[in-house]
């Protein structure tokens, strides 16, 4: 088969007239196969997709797919030129079925008012096949797991017969089994010839899916090498250069209870107790779908609770909501920044006060000093990497977005943070911040409950992790007692377990 190229050449693009997010950036992608374009949070890797996606316009520069200059000004002509793209954000709708998901808005007619729906079910079952997916059909979305979700938008995309497959931080929110499945199916998609660029912040996975790795950094186009030649130490010196990976402090546990969790019941979870003292760093691990989430959910207000106590300092919340926990020191960062933890088109200022509004405000008055006040330390604190705090926040990078969930509610001084998937979305040194901000709070007194699928980062932050599986805590073990393997061993079912011979 002979292979064919997306090639972009001296593309540049510069916001608000001083940002410089790409540089005179040319790079090429052959198909067949699997490219990862990486980089850190601000590299430009983000406004290069989007501009080969249609999304944005280049200020410089050209696109040619199969030697031929392609020029498109929105995502649908980006599709009529044979690029699709699956965005990190699911666009489903869940009561629907596979097929119509697939083929929504240009479903197969009979005539002007009756659907063909044998030609659908037959067109879509083509697709899923390509994919290598077993998958009905006529299953309702909403009935499937969200792996499952990610690999019918995927199909949705090859409907469209691309020559282009753009996967946008695909595994973010999937279990190690799902990403597996995820990976069959992009290995079956080379097969095709398909141009498939993946972008992702889990560096681990370039190894087990990619052929070859591109890496932005600061806006410039650094290299492109073949994962074969690479070793993870590579792939971070070329993102980053040399940088200086902190180790865990010494730990800051004091002898104070601050949360007590006794016999926590809900749809979803069941007797769940805990005990959480001051200045600790407590991890919860588990599969998707275990119930770690659910618990922090519970803790904060967000799921009702069936049944059991919540004694926060030796006081006994009755009935938990987000405003009882708030006043009693209690912050949470959702795993679902973009529908629950910011408001988009709101600026980043904005988002940075949300979780303090009234601690600078006066009655209906917001005191903007105060508020510069409150901004200014949080992207210090965090290096969230701005030009202007009044820019809106979908502007910025996914990486960033972290950042500012984290710098609103670290605004509001808490005592207890809880944090779900605080790492979720991005890069290493990002995440090193972050780290490195829980363990700053752990020695102020700041006690953590940290949920995270990288169970690496459970390991190497806190100070103790808490095993679920199916509602239930499976396991409690000091941090420096386990390994990865072990861990995961933990997590899975006994005879999940064995079949792996862990």
């Amino acid at each position: 088969m002979s292979k064919y190229q997306l090639k972009v050449k001296d593309i540049t693009k510069v916001f608000d007239k001083t940002v410089v997010a790409l540089d005179n950036v040319t790079c090429s992608f052959e198909s067949g196969s699997v490219h990862a374009i990486i980089g850190k949070n601000g590299s430009g890797k983000s406004t290069l997709i989007k501009i080969i996606a249609g999304v944005h316009d280049a200020d410089e520069g050209e696109i040619c797919l199969y030697d031929k200059k392609i020029e498109h000004n929105s995502p649908i002509h980006a599709l009529k030129n044979g690029i699709a793209t699956v965005y990190q954000e699911l666009s489903l709708v869940g009561d629907l079925k596979v097929g119509e998901n697939i083929f929504l808005g240009r479903l197969p007619m009979k005539s002007k008012v009756r659907i063909n729906w044998a030609k659908m079910e037959k067109d879509s079952r083509e697709v899923l096949a390509k994919l290598g997916v077993d998958l009905d059909p006529n299953m309702y979305v909403k009935k499937l797991s969200v792996g499952q979700q990610q690999l019918v938008e995927i199909a949705k995309a090859m409907s469209f017969d691309p020559k282009v497959l753009i996967l946008d931080e695909p595994t973010s929110a999937l279990s190690n089994n799902e990403c597996e499945h995820l990976f069959e199916a992009v290995r079956n998609l080379k097969k095709h010839g398909i141009i498939i660029l993946f972008i992702t912040h889990r560096l681990q996975e370039l190894f087990k899916i990619a052929d070859s790795v591109t890496v932005l950094r600061d806006g410039k186009y650094i290299g492109t090498e073949s994962m074969s030649d690479m070793r993870p130490e590579d792939i971070v010196n070329m993102m980053f250069g040399d940088i200086e990976k902190s180790e865990k402090p010494p730990s800051s546990i004091q002898d104070d209870i601050v949360l007590q969790v006794k016999n926590l019941k809900t749809d979803k979870i069941d007797n769940v107790s805990f005990e959480l003292k001051k200045g600790e760093i407590l991890g919860i691990a588990g599969m998707m779908g275990s119930g770690r989430t659910e618990v922090l959910r519970a803790i904060f207000g967000l799921d009702k609770l069936d049944s059991g106590e919540i004694i926060v300092r030796d006081k006994v919340v009755k009935s938990p909501s987000p405003e009882i926990m708030k006043k009693l020191g209690l912050g949470f960062t959702s795993e679902n920044r973009k529908e629950e933890a910011l408001c988009l088109n709101l600026s980043i200022a904005d988002n940075l006060c949300l979780a303090s509004i009234y601690d600078i405000s006066s009655g209906a008055r917001i005191d903007r000093k105060k508020e510069k006040n409150y901004v200014e330390r949080q992207i210090d604190a965090l290096s969230i990497k701005v030009n202007d705090p009044g820019a809106r926040t979908d502007s910025m990078s996914g990486g960033n977005q972290q950042k500012i969930v984290v710098g609103n509610w670290l605004n509001t001084s808490p005592q207890i943070l809880l944090m779900d998937e605080p790492s979720r979305g991005i890069d290493v040194n990002a995440k090193q911040q972050i780290f490195n901000i829980i363990w700053e709070a752990a020695k102020n007194g700041v006690s953590t409950i940290m949920v995270s699928s990288e169970l690496e980062e459970v390991l190497g932050v806190c100070d103790r992790v808490l095993v679920m599986r199916q509602g239930e805590i499976h396991a409690e073990m000091q941090a420096c007692e386990l390994s990865v393997e072990s861990i995961y061993a933990q997590c899975m079912k006994e005879d999940e377990v064995k079949c792996l011979n862990i």
